[in-house]
């Protein structure tokens, strides 16, 4: 009895709740990395930071400004660039193993009985 609730449940409800965790987790990387918003912000100054004079008028002041800003942008631009780089690869990877891992889900009730008939045949690793 206590084996047929096992397999029923792992069958059943324990796979498709595994499914629903897997998915839990992709929903949550994909929201803590946010990458539609960065690519919405993607030339935004970095940290929002934007130089202003404050009424400086002079021509230097404002060549002085607008390169900061540039710099900030530039910079700004890089660093999502590179999180969305490294996001997508995330994104790719955690398909690829949860993937995996619903493939293999299946098999593992059978892995103890495979042990002990390959350790009978004499096989070690």
């Amino acid at each position: 009895m206590l084996v047929t609730g096992f397999l029923q449940w792992w069958y059943h409800r324990g796979w498709t709740d595994f499914i629903k965790k897997l998915k839990q987790t992709f929903r949550g990387l994909e929201d803590g990395l946010s990458i539609s918003l960065l690519l919405k912000t993607l030339t935004a100054p970095y940290k929002q930071i934007s130089a202003y004079g404050g009424g400086r008028d002079s021509f230097q002041a404002q060549i002085s400004d607008f390169f900061d800003r540039l710099l900030s942008r530039a910079i700004g631009t890089v660093l999502r660039l590179t999180i969305i780089f490294v996001g997508i690869i995330a994104l790719f990877l955690d398909i690829v193993f949860s993937g995996i891992a619903i493939i293999l889900w299946p098999l593992l009730p059978a892995l103890p009985f495979v042990g002990i008939i390959l350790a009978i045949a004499g096989v070690t690793f």
